[in-house]
Order: C-alpha cells, then structure tokens, then sequence
C-alpha cells in the first residue's frame, strides 16, 4: 500500500524566549508531532539560547531546527558608534539578503505550509513564497488598530489565525473583505498537567489571600489590584487577608506604592516561580487587572486547579474565557470600587462562588490541547487543498 505524503509545516518565531507566546507554541509542537500526517520544522532568527527550549528540541529530534540569522553581530544586534553602525548596516543588510534566499530555496522550497507565528514577524522573509503562508496573532485587537499597516500584512497571507471570537468579529466588522481569511484558534492547554502540578507546587503560609499571578509591569496594571485590595481590606474592617503577587518586573516599583497603602503589611510579592500553580490553588481567588490582553492563558491555568477569577473585562479574551461572567467576576478595566467589591463578595461568599467554578470546569475542554491541535491539523490541510 502506498504511504500517504506528509505534509511539511514549517513553523517561524523569531526567539525562543520564556513568555507566553513560546509556553502555547511548545504545547502546539508537543501534539503536532504525535500525529503521522506532518513533518514539522521551526526556524528561528537567532541562536535559542534558553536552557529550558534548548533542552526540548534537543529532547524532540524529529523537529528540523533552523536559525535564519546564525551570526548575531551581522544578524540582529547593531553596535551604537555611527560610524561602526553605518558599516554594520550595510554589512547586515547584505547578510540578510543572501540568507534569505537560503532560507527560500533551502529551507522552504518544498514546504507546505509556513506559519509565521508571531505578530506578522516573519513578513519580510516570507514575501514570494510559494508555500502557504499563515500569520498568527497572539495580541489583543487593540494591538492590532494601534498599528495601521497590520492590517496591509494580511493581504499576503492565506490565512490569519487570532486567540479569540470578540477579536473574529470585530475584525470582520471592520474589514469584510478578508473575512474568509480569520479564524479564532484558541491557546492549548494541557489541563491535567497544570493539576498534578498543582499537587506539588509551594503555596502561601496563610490561610486566606488573594493571588495575582503576572509580570510586574504597568501594561498589566498593577497598581489597580493594590488599590483594590486596600480599599477591600479598609470596607472590611482590615481582616488577616494577604495580597500575594507572583511574578517577575518592577517589583521595587510596586512595592513602594504598597508601602503608601495602610495594607501594606498584608501585601506578599513572591516573586517569579517556576510553578505558580499552588499559589493559585490555595487563593481565594485570582485577580488580572490588565488592559488589553489576546487570550490570558494564566485565568484558564485557575480555572483548572479550582479557583475563581476576578478579571478586567479588557479586550478580548476575559469575558470569553470567563463566559460573559458566568465562569467569574469581571470589572471595567481600571475601576478599583468595581473591583474591591468584587473582592468583598468573594470573602463574604455573597455571590455564587460554587456555580462559577463549576461553570469554569465544564467549559475548559474548548482549550484541550489535543482537541486544538486537530483543529490546527485541520486547518492546515484545508488550506493545502485550496
């Protein structure tokens, strides 16, 4: 019997990073590369570098690792002396050339399908490629219309894959005529995984607190949990309630405008830890304050070990994860009275925590990674057979 031709997928992300974006494409990879129907390759501009993903390629052979720019002196990193810098440019501008006809008529001359999977970063490099090309959209919608050529990119991409339905319909809404091109493919989550590790992850010595698991960073907004958490503990008569934030970023920042706050002492910055999942397990809930998200990942990890959310309804990805808030508690981004009484009814259990977890557990089977990989699977061959 004749075997089947495989097709070859070609993934492209410029680094390898520890973020978001590298956790949901290692998830993605990790369920493409069990099915028999693909080969898979992945080029990245430069050298990865992190111990982390330098240890699971290595531990995945069967992925053809490429790097586009091997020679970062030539490649990506330009020196500040103008003079050294003109030379560089010219220099770089020629090395790029001629590795991207490598890259073309070497890497790409007989692949199937190319995803360049972050953010249009990949645009240059893949003008004139006979493959069908995919771009994929981790950010929120706000990202994209704060940049007017986003929209020019798409043109030459067969197909735009973005992390949420309000994304979907907004850009429908706003440019019909590449309404056949988008699609909502939602973040893979590995939901057992994130539980036993749960079961063994270090947690907070007390007994009741809320958790906000996120980079220290003003994007994520920080400042309006602290705020919140005052105001919640101040209405309340100041109970032995502790905010625990979990992460990396300006910690200095924020814990100065913690010590403004008569709270203070109640205030926990742990840090970043490799596994978050115990903080979260044991909260009385877990906060996001964000202003714009694509599909925060971190309220679907809470969702899995059982704890109940208090989101921004910021766009896109909350109130979809959260079920309109059925699934959790949503407040207008920035608002600090909207959310300290969300806070205030969690610790006064005056709403209807059970119902909205258990919402939340039913619901998480449309981020099964298996399920979103055949979704991705499917895609890609529809598209091959256009």
């Amino acid at each position: 019997m004749r075997r089947k031709k495989k097709l070859k997928v070609v993934f492209c992300l410029r680094d390898m990073q520890l973020g978001g974006v590298e956790s949901v494409l290692v998830r993605t990879l990790e369920q493409l590369i069990k099915r028999d129907d693909m080969e898979i390759s992945f080029v990245s501009y430069v050298n990865i570098t992190e111990p982390v993903y330098v240890d699971w390629f290595n531990a995945h052979p069967q992925i053809r690792r490429y790097v586009l720019y091997p020679c970062s002196w030539l490649g990506t990193k330009l020196k500040r002396f103008f003079l050294v810098r003109l030379v560089q440019h010219i220099m770089r501008d020629t090395y790029r050339g001629a590795r991207r006809m490598f890259f073309k008529h070497h890497i790409l001359h007989n692949a199937d399908v190319v995803i360049d999977y972050y953010d249009f970063g990949f645009r240059k490099e893949l003008r004139r490629v006979r493959a069908k090309r995919v771009a994929w959209w981790h950010s929120s919608i706000n990202k994209f219309l704060a940049n007017r050529s986003y929209v020019k990119y798409i043109k030459n991409y067969d197909l735009f894959v973005t992390l949420t339905d309000g994304f979907v319909d907004e850009f429908k809404a706003r440019w019909p005529k590449y309404k056949k091109k988008i699609v909502r493919v939602y973040n893979p989550m590995d939901i057992e995984s994130v539980r036993r590790r749960a079961e063994v992850a270090p947690s907070v010595d007390a007994d009741n607190y809320f958790v906000c698991v996120s980079r220290l960073s003003g994007d994520k907004d920080i400042e309006t949990v602290l705020r919140g958490f005052d105001k919640f503990m101040s209405d309340n008569n100041n109970p032995d309630v502790r905010m625990v934030f979990v992460g990396g970023g300006d910690v200095n920042k924020y814990r100065a405008i913690a010590d403004t706050f008569a709270s203070r002492d109640k205030i926990v910055f742990a840090g970043p830890q490799k596994n978050p999942f115990g903080f979260m397990r044991g909260a009385l809930a877990h906060i996001l304050s964000s202003h714009s998200e694509g599909l925060p990942t971190v309220l679907i990890e809470a969702m899995a070990v059982g704890t109940v959310n208090i989101s921004s309804d910021c766009k896109n990805g909350p109130r979809e994860i959260l079920l309109d808030g059925d699934a959790g508690l949503l407040f207008a981004p920035g608002n600090v009275d909207a959310l300290a009484k969300h806070m205030d009814k969690i610790w006064n259990k005056t709403v209807a925590i059970e119902k909205m977890k258990k919402n939340a557990t039913e619901s998480l089977s449309r981020f099964d990674a298996v399920q979103i990989a055949a979704d991705v699977a499917g895609r890609i061959k529809k598209k091959t057979r256009h």
